[in-house]
């Protein structure tokens, strides 16, 4: 229960800082957000300055983001855990409240805009990436992300996420000048680096471990869930019999190895490789 609260509290520090980002420090300048977040404030531009519409209880483009995921919460009880389902529902849900009622300032903190996209990029990115660390999302794109990756091969999180944007940052190289999209390009560019130096499941490993204890392939697929190779060698200078086991997982993954390995046999020796490519049937998972 504690790691479970833990892991709210961090969602909830998460989502106000990615909100803060955006309503803060962005968006008095003029400057747009990528995937759903920037649908919803492009929907609030055209309802003001087409439709002539201005809500004044609240921000439209936290709604309209919330109905743009809504349909996707099926997705994401189909394919992802019941834990990742539930954060993710309640990081969706206070972002959502979040996004419409922290009002939107006249000026930023500061009117250098090359600064405020790599400050708003820092702090919006920490934000998603320690929602991410948490075993949850903000929705969206992630959602798709993970579903397509795993229906259609070749498919991924970011490719999506490169569609998603490329659909935002089109209608804002319509509809406004070309200063808008380059700066808001420059603050989605910071923000994406921040969030994969936090969000380590996006970083790839690979693990050998030398054991004399028998049963380490059933072992390892049952508590880590990963594929895993073997194969049988001996000590150069002890001669007695070993087993080689290799296998890949994320970062995120490697806490739960070590700690399980431990209590199968703390005398295993493991050799770790951190941030390798990776090509093939590699399932990349978000789920904690």
């Amino acid at each position: 229960m504690k790691k479970i609260l833990k892991e709210y509290i961090i969602c909830t520090i998460g989502a106000f800082m990615f909100v803060m980002g955006i309503n803060f420090i962005i968006a008095p300048l003029g400057l747009y957000n990528g995937g759903f977040v920037g649908i919803g404030q492009l929907v609030r531009y055209a309802l003001e300055e087409f439709a002539h519409i201005h809500v004044e209880a609240f921000d439209v483009a936290g709604l309209v983001y919330f109905l743009l995921n809504a349909p996707l919460f099926i997705l994401a009880y189909k394919s992802m855990s019941k834990q990742f389902f539930a954060k993710t529902i309640y990081t969706v849900v206070l972002q959502t409240i979040l996004l419409s009622v922290v009002p939107i300032p006249e000026h930023s903190f500061t009117n250098d805009v090359l600064t405020a996209c790599i400050v708003g990029g820092l702090v919006a990115g920490v934000g998603v990436g320690v929602i991410l660390q948490a075993g949850s999302s903000g929705g969206g794109q992630d959602i798709l992300g993970v579903y397509c990756s795993k229906k259609y091969p070749g498919f991924s999180v970011g490719k999506i996420t490169l569609i998603v944007n490329a659909l935002v940052y089109g209608c804002c190289a319509i509809l406004f000048d070309i200063e808008v999209v380059v700066y808001s390009l420059i603050y989605t560019v910071v923000m994406s680096e921040v969030i994969d130096m936090i969000h380590t499941q996006n970083i790839n490993n690979s693990v050998m471990i030398i054991t004399k204890k028998a049963g380490i392939e059933d072992f390892l697929i049952e508590k880590i869930r990963r594929g895993v190779t073997v194969w049988s060698g001996y000590g150069g200078y002890t001669k007695e019999k070993t087993t080689i086991a290799m296998m890949c997982l994320s970062k995120y993954e490697i806490h739960t190895l070590k700690k399980e390995l431990y209590l199968f046999d703390k005398d295993a020796f493991v050799i770790e490789n951190e941030n390798i490519p990776i090509f093939g049937n590699f399932e990349k998972r978000m789920e904690s």
